[in-house]
């Protein structure tokens, strides 16, 4: 059975992100998918050190944190989905936390830890409508990029803003694990 492994960003149980995440959720169970799903506000997730053990030895990150679980799931995972709220005009403090510590992922010689084929997808929101999306885009680029170099590929990417047709956000976010 393939396996989805979702990360929550938003600290509101009842989020607009989250509401998506659930129909991505469906739409992946509907196509077979196990789903775990990790919320990054309630993990104990500390900081990259920087010390560097990672890569000089090949593994994942020493710290003893709740991201080894996260680890354990994503080396066995088929698909991975991040959500993340938009505050004050980047992604989530505490999401970017979670995103660095992904710096584990990476070989000494540069070469990728996780398995090829994963497919990543990513939900952002904003207060500010989707028109102001363009004022966001490197921000939003920036933190998918890092899933992507890890040779992950991106099979969507959803924007809602204020004003989102939230009907058509969902049967987006459906459609993202739904074949």
């Amino acid at each position: 059975m393939k396996k989805l492994v979702v990360v929550l960003g938003s600290p509101r149980p009842a989020s607009v992100s989250t509401m998506l995440a659930e129909e991505a959720i469906k739409g992946a169970k509907a196509a077979g998918y196990d789903v775990v799903v990790y919320n990054a506000w309630e993990m104990n997730i500390k900081g990259c050190q920087g010390c560097g053990a990672c890569r000089a030895n090949g593994i994942d990150c020493v710290i003893d944190d709740d991201m080894k679980a996260y680890f354990k799931d994503l080396h066995s995972c088929d698909a991975l989905l991040v959500t993340a709220p938009n505050y004050y005009s980047t992604v989530a403090g505490h999401v970017i936390t979670y995103m660095n510590r992904h710096y584990c992922l990476t070989n000494p010689d540069r070469s990728q830890r996780l398995p090829e084929g994963i497919k990543f997808a990513a939900i952002f929101t904003q207060g500010a409508p989707e028109n102001a999306v363009p004022a966001y885009k490197a921000n939003y680029d920036w933190f998918t990029g890092t899933f992507t170099s890890k040779g992950m590929e991106c099979v969507g990417t959803i924007v809602a803003g204020g004003g989102s047709d939230m009907e058509a956000k969902k049967k987006e976010a459906y459609a993202l694990f739904a074949s």
